[in-house]
């Protein structure tokens, strides 16, 4: 038994034509058009909504627009008119042992297919025991995508996923104890400000950064090392019961080319970068306005 990979990342879209003109116009994926058939995509697994996928390596992102206003992703995106992620799905060897071995540690199926789950199908979580978060369980597939829904090879793989929570004693007993994923220890960093010659010196967002690998992605935890970050405001307001999605890391070997062929694209960079050859490491940040409500994080963390 265990979670061995992220499945998937839901992101709720008012349009999926806007989702492709993102992801792929701007970002240079491709939607799997066999799965998804252009240009109304497939009939969604939950909601009733229609999606297209977008394939970044092991996993997909799942574009889904709602068709009702009054279900839950309907909902969802009245309260947040531009989209945004909306759920994390990972993926089971052994489905029915994994959720059974979840609710022995208190996490409830979701209200709407309590009693209702044929124990084969995904199903979601209920937020209120998983911290907030809406997190999703479907069975493992072995999910390679023809080469011509991979898109321009820019975006070679998911790094990481990033959620914001309030501490890390909560994010502990989901992640490692409820969960099971381990926590990868060497890469805990981060922390507030200091004080050096009467100035302050540090990161503009100070943040502790605790990681729990899952397949070839991460699960990287932002949690505010003070109250008046971007990030502990991000906290106060969206994780109210403990996390929240906070950004999706997508990994590319060229973040330079990858910046310019999304702002030509029309995606909305936020800051800069250093020129190529100034640095090793490369993050670019592109604003949620112009990612269906999505914070994107594109880098090139190289291996430690």
């Amino acid at each position: 038994m265990a979670f061995t990979r992220i499945h998937h990342v839901g992101i709720i879209t008012p349009s999926l034509e806007e989702a492709q003109k993102v992801y792929c116009g701007g970002f240079g994926l491709a939607v799997d058009r066999r799965r998804s058939p252009l240009p109304n995509g497939r009939t969604g697994s939950f909601d009733s909504v229609s999606t297209i996928e977008v394939p970044v390596a092991e996993l997909y992102l799942e574009l889904s627009k709602p068709n009702d206003p009054n279900t839950e992703a309907g909902k969802f995106l009245a309260e947040r008119p531009g989209g945004g992620m909306h759920h994390l799905c990972l993926a089971s060897d052994d489905i029915v042992n994994d959720v059974r071995r979840l609710q022995q540690k208190g996490v409830k199926i979701r209200a709407d297919q309590a009693g209702k789950w044929d124990g084969h199908s995904p199903v979601f979580l209920d937020p209120a025991t998983t911290l907030g978060l809406q997190l999703e369980v479907a069975s493992s597939e072995q999910y390679y995508p023809h080469p011509a829904f991979r898109g321009e090879g820019l975006i070679i793989g998911m790094a990481h996923i990033g959620i914001a929570a309030r501490n890390y004693e909560e994010v502990y007993k989901l992640w490692a104890d409820t969960f099971g994923l381990p926590q990868n220890y060497s890469r805990d960093r981060g922390g507030p400000r200091r004080q050096e010659a009467g100035r302050s010196i540090g990161p503009d967002d100070p943040v502790w950064l605790k990681e729990f690998p899952i397949g070839g992605c991460v699960l990287e935890i932002s949690i505010p090392a003070d109250t008046e970050s971007g990030t502990a405001r991000f906290v106060a307001q969206r994780a109210t019961q403990g996390a929240a999605f906070h950004h999706i890391g997508p990994y590319a070997n060229n973040v330079h080319a990858l910046v310019a062929r999304a702002k030509a694209g029309g995606v909305q960079q936020i800051g800069a970068i250093p020129e190529p050859g100034q640095a090793v490491n490369y993050v670019a940040w592109f604003h949620p306005r112009s990612c269906i409500g999505t914070l994107v994080e594109v880098w090139n963390r190289p291996e430690p």
